[in-house]
């Protein structure tokens, strides 16, 4: 098997789907991580309009196996996918695809990273009351994930966008 910059039939595909996508450091952050690893994995960037038609290539070709989904495709993607979790359908994004056979499942990672960086700082959360700064997309993944799983007391929202705030509250 020919490999072309270390690239072959084998290699695996990932990458991360947003519109713009020029900025993102994802592709040389992972790719370096594969090289350090060892592992047989390329990630690029795709400049997509068309989720519908990102997702189809996504499940035509074997080797591709999961996106990093970026702004402003993390609503739309959802009715693309064949599994999501009950706190993901709730906050309505998700920002990971995973490829498992024919099956594409759609995941948020905020929220349960924040929730285990405060665990691993020995944050406990259970009954407690929360003071969550800011009210877009990643504030409410993780005010979401909480509420599910952390079981809080209270949580309370401050930001700068009152009708984002209003939505986020009222959800």
């Amino acid at each position: 098997m020919t490999k072309i910059n270390g690239i072959s039939t084998s290699t695996q595909l990932l990458g991360i789907i947003g519109n713009p996508i020029e900025h993102s450091m994802s592709p040389a952050i992972h790719n370096r991580a594969f090289r350090e690893l060892g592992l047989d994995y390329v990630y690029l960037a795709f400049r997509v309009e068309d989720v519908e038609s990102a997702i189809r290539a996504v499940r035509a070709m074997e080797n591709f196996k999961g996106l990093s989904v970026t702004i402003p495709h993390k609503m739309a993607v959802i009715k693309f996918l064949d599994q999501l979790d009950q706190v993901d359908v709730s906050i309505g994004s998700v920002n990971t695809i995973i490829k498992e056979g024919n099956i594409i499942k759609g995941l948020g990672t905020d929220g349960p990273g924040a929730r285990k960086a405060l665990s691993d700082a020995g944050v406990a959360l259970k009954n407690k009351q929360i003071l969550l700064l800011g009210s877009g997309g990643a504030a409410r993944a993780i005010a979401f994930d909480l509420a599910y799983n952390a079981n809080p007391s209270m949580i309370s929202l401050l930001g700068v966008a009152s009708e984002e705030l209003n939505i986020l509250a009222s959800d």
